[in-house]
């Protein structure tokens, strides 16, 4: 058997419900407190203010207002048919064992979960084609002998003595073209 929560006047069977009607009485008990009651005006205004906006959806506030409407009533101040009445909130049943509709809410968040897996899916492939990418420029790159991988070496200094070794060369073949003109 489940536990039980008891005030002075009620005992609840759910926390919920419960904690709800500790908020409604606390708040009854500052409205007490900070207005005059007696005077019909302000209990008619807060009467009126009180189920206008639906404050109180407990035992413990239906009460208040019924006492409330009793002592305007009484007061001579309206008559019943002016007086609204008091709007009682149905309680929702909830079912434990039965799966509920899917809500809007959570159609939302399938769509964006089914969103995030195309995008997740997309930034695979472009993880995938850049690396690929990656590696074929490092393989070319490993094929040449100036690479940016040898940017720090000496190879500035090789390429100015393969370069001076040609003209070397070409002095040297145009100084036996000289000699053979010359003969």
């Amino acid at each position: 058997m489940g536990e039980t929560y008891s005030t002075d006047s009620f005992s609840f069977e759910s926390r919920e419900s419960y904690e709800q009607t500790k908020k409604e009485a606390e708040l009854i008990d500052k409205l007490m407190e900070s207005t005059d009651l007696s005077d019909s005006k302000t209990a008619l205004k807060v009467y009126n203010k009180s189920v206008s906006e639906k404050v109180f959806s407990t035992v413990a506030g239906y009460f208040f207002l019924l006492e409330l409407r009793q002592s305007i009533l009484d007061s001579g101040l309206v008559t019943e048919r002016a007086l609204a009445p008091i709007p009682i909130k149905e309680p929702t049943e909830r079912k434990k064992d039965v799966i509920s509709a899917a809500s809007p809410k959570e159609g939302k968040l399938q769509r964006l979960y089914e969103g995030q897996k195309l995008l997740n899916k997309k930034l695979k492939i472009a993880l995938v084609a850049a690396i690929v990418l990656l590696v074929g420029f490092v393989v070319i790159n490993l094929r040449f002998e100036y690479t940016i991988f040898t940017y720090f070496t000496n190879y500035k200094a090789n390429m100015e003595e393969e370069l001076i070794d040609k003209y070397e060369e070409w002095e040297e073949k145009l100084e036996e073209r000289e000699k053979q003109l010359e003969q």
